[in-house]
């Protein structure tokens, strides 16, 4: 039953520009509204008020259209008619009956709808809250304060009295509600959607593999963890060997094939060592951490052996690839640039030497 009623409540606006919240929120504010005008209905009859009998069951047959038309028709016209409705329906039984019937809270529940409504503007709800006020001071004005229709002592009032309490207090705790979590789903979505700036601008697109950006952010932490407790670094640089040739014999998509595989084999090597990053170019950055230099030149050996037994096809075309590094460890005194310079230079020391080999 709940379920069903769920659903019911849940079922989509007919214009997919509106607010499906704001839609679901009066509905829920309705269907608490029909019992309630019903209950004051009877209670009404059993004390003869008949003329607000008759006023409380034409507020039920409203509420109710609202709630049937609120799936054929906008959602902001929609809550503008359960706005207008409710005030005249607190207006009414407050001058009615009597100030101590606590009908007047219920203008409280329209003021939260206004600005619970993001296509309305601030000016607009500012207007709307004002006139809400207002309506409130007449029914302060107008409304008699000791004398009751339904006899304070009955059970009849207590009903009314609490039932208004208990009406006002459900709904603004169910807009309340709705406001946290349209709030959180808000921050969710930045949160989120943030998160994939930053990554997309860390991220070579090309490579998937992390950019020169990530790398010195991720470098400057190394350097301040190692100032901590002297964790071992080391760093080199691999370039993929006569890369200019396979562009000049194969073509440009046949290059970027081979960037995108290699990156794919590095990325994995690297998981348990640390991470590579393209550094420009083929060019790559690898950082170990918690590796020395030895470790690292012993690593990257493997994966220099790996990189030259792999086949790389392109349109079955079989295209050698060999790779080489230059290593270096890292030293506080040399620093993060001095470091890297330095495994660049022995990169180039290993490609005069004839390539395809890893330097340290």
């Amino acid at each position: 039953m709940i379920t069903q009623i769920r659903q019911l409540i849940r079922k989509g606006s007919a214009s997919e520009r509106e607010s499906d919240n704001l839609l679901f929120l009066t509905r829920y504010i309705l269907l608490l509204l029909i019992p309630h005008t019903i209950v004051i209905g009877i209670l009404s009859s059993l004390h003869t008020l008949w003329l607000f009998t008759a006023g409380a069951l034409l507020f039920t047959a409203l509420f109710i259209a609202c709630f049937v038309a609120s799936y054929r028709i906008g959602t902001g016209r929609i809550s503008a008619a359960l706005a207008v409705f409710l005030s005249a329906y607190a207006f009414i039984f407050s001058i009615g009956l009597g100030w101590r019937y606590s009908f007047q809270l219920l203008l409280f529940v329209c003021i939260f709808v206004f600005w619970y409504d993001i296509t309305r503007s601030v000016r607009m709800k500012m207007f709307l809250s004002i006139a809400t006020g207002l309506v409130f001071s007449l029914i302060s004005a107008m409304s008699p304060i000791g004398s009751l229709a339904i006899p304070s002592d009955t059970l009849s009032f207590k009903i009314i009295s609490y039932g208004n309490i208990l009406f006002s207090t459900i709904s603004l705790s169910i807009i309340a509600y709705f406001f946290c979590t349209q709030f959180a789903e808000a921050e969710r979505k930045l949160y989120l959607y943030n998160r994939e700036l930053k990554r997309i601008a860390e991220t070579d697109t090309l490579t998937k593999l992390p950019n020169r950006r990530f790398a010195l952010d991720e470098l400057e932490h190394l350097q301040q963890n190692y100032a901590k407790d002297g964790q071992l670094v080391s760093f080199a640089i691999g370039d993929i060997d006569f890369f200019k040739n396979v562009n000049d014999n194969f073509g440009h998509d046949a290059g970027d094939y081979i960037l995108s595989s290699v990156s794919a084999l590095f990325n994995e090597f690297m998981r348990d060592y640390g991470f590579v990053a393209r550094w420009g170019g083929e060019e790559f950055l690898f950082v170990f951490e918690s590796a020395n230099g030895d470790e690292a030149y012993t690593a990257l050996d493997t994966l220099r052996e790996k990189i030259g037994n792999t086949v790389f096809s392109w349109h079955e075309e079989q295209i050698p690839i060999t790779i080489t590094f230059g290593v270096e460890e890292y030293s506080p005194h040399a620093g993060i640039e001095n470091t890297i310079a330095a495994a660049d230079k022995k990169l180039y020391i290993g490609k005069e030497g004839g390539r395809n080999r890893v330097v340290f």
